[in-house]
């Protein structure tokens, strides 16, 4: 191909989406059967989007790619998701001191831009806040990636709705209040059009939650309607309330109707029933105050809710609790063994060096059964509230799991030492505690790839663009080395390149067009 046809289809050094660009020498993933597809394969990418695949049945032959991409005989994975994260919350440790809290907030915005840059480095495309007190930080940061002016992800945003005086809408109060405002929340009025959160009265008529859904879309932006109940007493919900089932039913039917999706706090097992019942298309974290039943699991199977459990929850938050009853359970064992073993290498590959010496300072004195905030204020009972989740959460995701309830990725990274990249460190949650010899292995290669693509596309509601190699979707694609049906390590890792709207975003691996 000659220099003037070439310049046609380049300009500023920059691919034009317009040009047809074929990938092949690659083993693409084909994640709904759960293999690669066959060697002879190959793929067209034009303005943005899988053009077509030949080599598929019923796929053309006839187009001819104006450029070549030699994917060096590498693995292929459409781009990766976190579901639920809060971007704006960096919190190196609950267990701060005051240096601590000044660090953070001098620190924060850069510690944002590397999350925003490191999801891209490990293929992660599409990412959902599922929190945020003040928009317009998120606001900001979309505009800054969509213009280019940083790395990072698509990012899709919830806006809390719920009855004024709920989990997540609460009145700002007493030590709930100092907490929360330690953490940078509770800052804003919920009536301020920048809130993350809108609320109704608790005595609302399903029509006026209606309107208020209407208002969280239409006013505030929403991506996705997320509502916030906990039954679960604890230092920060010393007083669970609860929505009437009307009130559920008619978040979720307007949400539908309105088309986006619905997803719910879910920490306790009547919760778990009420969500499933109302029709949430996803239920947040897992119940963790008792075991589900086999009539809970089954009514989970008949609806077509998707569960995000985000195990990273118990590994930052459950720690040991002097005559707690589950003080020995074999699963916090498990995972004070698991912890000691792998949280240096995460403080130190996930946070900026500014940062990262809080961090581990905040896990060392965690491990030493230290849980004081500001070195006053005991967090036991706050903790107490996590303790349970080692051996219910745990327990009940294993059987859902086995009965192959559909599992999504998301890390609630942002929480503790948690951030939104860490989704490979989420699966490795997964492997630790689904997979054991007395069961057998519930969580395998295949289940890693789908639970952190497809699977995790349907939660967010956008299949139908993202989440598989198919004709007709966005042309977002991590190419990596190694085989994640033989090795999910593989999912999460840096990429050795990433291919996002069909440009070639990041190339460690000398890819060249031909």
């Amino acid at each position: 191909m000659g220099n003037e046809y070439k310049s046609i289809f380049v300009k500023d050094n920059v691919l034009r989406a317009e040009a047809v660009v074929k990938l092949t020498n690659a083993r693409f993933v084909d994640v709904i059967n759960g293999c690669f597809f066959d060697d002879n394969v190959n793929i067209l990418i034009k303005d943005g989007k899988i053009l077509s695949m030949p080599g598929l049945e019923n796929e053309t032959l006839e187009i001819q790619p104006d450029f070549t991409i030699d994917l060096q005989g590498k693995t292929v994975l459409p781009g990766l998701f976190n579901v639920h994260c809060h971007i704006q919350m960096i919190n190196p440790t609950l267990f701060s001191d005051f240096k601590t809290i000044k660090a953070r907030k001098t620190y924060h915005d850069q510690q944002v831009e590397r999350n925003m840059a490191d999801c891209l480095s490990r293929g992660i495309t599409n990412i959902r806040d599922a929190y945020s007190d003040d928009l317009r930080p998120n606001k900001l940061l979309k505009d800054r990636i969509q213009i280019k002016e940083i790395p990072g992800p698509r990012i899709m945003q919830a806006v809390v709705v719920g009855a004024h005086g709920g989990y997540l809408s609460p009145e700002f109060q007493g030590i709930k209040k100092f907490l929360l405002r330690l953490l940078g929340l509770g800052t804003i009025e919920y009536e301020d059009q920048n809130s993350g959160v809108i609320v109704f009265s608790p005595g609302a008529t399903a029509q006026q939650v209606r309107d208020t859904v209407d208002r969280a879309l239409n006013e505030r932006g929403a991506d996705v309607i997320k509502v916030g109940e906990s039954m679960e007493k604890s230092l920060l919900n010393p007083n669970p309330s609860t929505m009437t089932m009307e009130q559920l039913h008619a978040i979720t039917d307007q949400a539908r109707r309105r088309g986006v999706q619905s997803t719910i706090h879910s920490v306790s097992v009547d919760t778990f029933q009420r969500a499933v019942k109302a029709g949430f298309s996803s239920l947040a974290h897992m119940a963790r105050d008792g075991e589900l039943t086999q009539q809970d699991i089954d009514a989970c199977l008949n609806s077509d809710c998707i569960i995000e459990p985000t195990l990273s929850v118990g590994y930052d938050m459950s720690w040991r609790l002097k005559g707690d009853q589950f003080d020995k359970d074999p699963n916090l064992e498990k995972l004070y063994d698991f912890r000691n073993k792998t949280f240096i290498s995460l403080a130190e590959n996930f946070w900026t060096p500014e940062l990262k010496k809080f961090v581990i300072a905040g896990f060392n004195k965690a491990n030493l059964g230290k849980y004081k905030m500001l070195g006053i204020l005991d967090l036991s009972k706050l903790l107490a509230h996590f303790s349970r989740l080692a051996h219910y959460g745990i327990e009940n995701t294993k059987r859902l799991l086995a009965q192959n309830v559909t599992m999504a990725c998301g890390n609630d990274g942002g929480i503790q030492a948690c951030t939104p990249a860490m989704i490979g460190h989420e699966l490795s949650i997964f492997d630790l505690f689904m997979n054991d010899e007395a069961s057998g292995q519930k969580f395998d290669g295949i289940a890693a790839v789908q639970t952190a693509t497809i699977n995790s596309a349907k939660s967010m509601g956008i299949d139908d663009k993202f989440g598989s190699i198919q004709t007709g979707k966005i042309a977002d694609m991590a190419v990596v080395t190694g085989n994640p049906f033989e090795d999910f390590r593989v999912i999460g890792k840096h990429v050795d390149a990433l291919f996002m709207d069909g440009e070639l975003t990041i190339n460690n691996c000398n890819l060249a067009l031909k």
